[in-house]
């Protein structure tokens, strides 16, 4: 019986950062059309850099829950993960970070979603540019 590992799969995502770079600049584009749309092509990759480094800081590290991540970041807001309901979501050791990832829509209500998107500072993408 053929057994391919999880770390061959995520070979065949993304094999580079630049692969994962644009991974993410896809994903964002595909979710987020209306918000990216004006978005210097250059300007979304350092975006998505940004994103990329601040998703592995908080433990997620799979390509695609790296794009989901950085997708959320440019939606709700760029510190969304921050909120306590959704922190507490996902820091839930009880499923691994994709899971708790995909579970955001099911386990958070709208209110939360809302506040968490209330935050939103674009700043955050570049916050030494006045």
């Amino acid at each position: 019986m053929l057994v391919i590992r999880d770390s061959q799969i995520q070979g065949f995502i993304a094999q580079s950062e630049n692969d994962i770079v644009k991974l993410v600049c896809d994903s964002v584009i595909k979710a987020n059309h209306e918000r990216v749309e004006n978005i210097r092509p250059l300007r979304l990759i350092s975006m998505a850099k940004i994103g990329i480094e601040r998703a592995r800081s908080v433990g997620v590290t799979r390509p695609e829950d790296i794009a989901a991540f950085v997708a959320l970041m440019f939606e709700i807001s760029p510190k969304f993960y921050r909120h306590p309901a959704i922190a507490a979501v996902l820091t839930d050791g009880n499923f691994s970070i994709g899971d708790r990832i995909a579970q955001l829509p099911d386990r958070i209500n709208d209110e939360v979603w809302e506040e968490a998107c209330l935050a939103y500072d674009p700043k955050f993408w570049f916050p030494d540019v006045a």
